[in-house]
């Protein structure tokens, strides 16, 4: 008896060693699915669903989770990941209040993390907590700067600001009050004459429209995404407001444009090469990863569904590809070490040419992606026009 349970506990070690040895590599997904962001987080699901299942003979795990719009569930949510799942890896989540509040939870963790949020704040400075931190989307400034510099353009003096009410807004209400203090920036010589902000879910802003109309601007900026920023452009052109209107780029397609409709025509945005890579000139560093995933995500879902928020999650999942062989060489997956192996590698991923650009992470810069990754764009009859310098 004895022998037979030596020999059955050697078999049961030789098994759990070929279990270790084959550990497939866990991907915790965190997006809104429901909830007033649901329009931005159905689409970075469905593309996540595209990612590569398998890199350098690994299976990749994918375990989804909505969490609602709500930032304490994506906190909840990523603790259970961490802890009980025992993730490589968390994609997402979709919001910037969301974002925000998974850094303690991730750096703790010590799991990477690929969000989705856009604000610079996720990712900067790199410090204890943000070295675990990743994003693939771009900076703030790069939405800002091909704006303002159409401003600049169009002798605008007198700008109104209005933006959702939580970490989203308040990086660009910061971010537009640096531009126009600046005396030699993109901002330079436009006052701010009003700022306003709105909860996301709000179906009515008509006081803070009213308190912008009677500053009588020369254009207005609205920092929202989806639905949101329709509410905030409806309102405007409802109260009689004719002149330029500019949103960032979380304004750029679904709900906005079906919720907006004619209102928004001409409304000023940054045009990412997703929203139209056969307008963007074969120069573009990135043309070809752009469209590649165009046609993998419309193939899959439809002509003319792929977007920016698709872009980025897909792009999330590419990443991981991309980084994982090289933390393979160092670690098995579960593993405290690969995790760590893993946020290195993602850390030297050079020049990848993802659907949002061409990516070249370093221990500063955990976004990858510059300026060339936005251009301007319009809406005209109901489609973004890339605008030619």
């Amino acid at each position: 008896m004895r022998h037979f349970r030596l020999k059955s506990l050697a078999l049961m070690g030789l098994l759990a060693v070929a279990t270790a040895a084959q550990a497939d590599i866990k991907v915790g997904v965190i997006l809104s699915t429901t909830g007033p962001a649901a329009s931005l987080g159905i689409f970075e699901k469905n593309a996540v669903l595209l990612g590569p299942t398998e890199v350098a003979g690994q299976k990749i795990d994918y375990i989804f989770f909505d969490d609602g719009s709500d930032s304490t569930t994506a906190v909840k949510t990523a603790r259970r990941l961490i802890t009980d799942d025992n993730v490589d890896v968390i994609i997402g989540p979709t919001t910037t209040p969301a974002a925000m509040s998974l850094i303690p939870v991730v750096a703790e963790g010590k799991t990477p993390n690929i969000t989705q949020g856009p604000t610079n704040a996720l990712v900067q400075p790199v410090d204890d907590e943000r070295r675990w931190v990743f994003k693939t989307t771009t900076n703030d400034e790069h939405e800002a700067n091909p704006l303002f510099a159409q401003m600049h353009r169009s002798h605008v003096k007198r700008l109104a600001f209005i933006g959702f009410s939580d970490s989203y807004g308040d990086q660009w209400e910061k971010l537009t009050r640096r531009y126009v203090a600046s005396p030699d920036g993109p901002g330079r010589g436009i006052e701010l004459v009003a700022a306003e902000r709105y909860a996301r879910p709000d179906t009515s802003v008509t006081s803070q429209v009213l308190k912008i109309l009677s500053r009588s601007p020369d254009a207005v900026l609205v920092a929202g995404s989806g639905g949101g920023a329709a509410t905030a452009v409806l309102e405007l052109r409802n109260r009689g407001y004719k002149k330029d209107i500019y949103v960032t780029l979380g304004a750029t397609f679904g709900d906005f444009l079906k919720l907006s409709g004619k209102n928004a025509e001409g409304v000023y945005a940054p045009f990412a090469a997703v929203m139209g890579v056969n307008q963007v000139p074969d120069s573009y560093v990135a043309k070809k990863g752009v469209e590649h995933f165009v046609a993998l995500y419309d193939g899959k879902y439809g002509k003319g569904t792929s977007n920016i928020f698709a872009a980025g999650a897909w792009d999330a999942t590419k990443l991981i590809e991309a980084a994982a062989p090289e933390a393979l060489k160092k670690a098995k997956p579960g593993t405290p070490e690969f995790r760590a192996a893993l946020r290195d590698a993602i850390e030297n991923v050079k020049d990848y040419d993802g659907a949002r650009g061409r990516y070249t992470m370093t221990s500063q810069d955990h976004a990858g992606l510059d300026s060339s990754a936005l251009m301007l764009g319009q809406l005209k009859n109901g489609h973004w026009t890339l605008v030619q310098p």
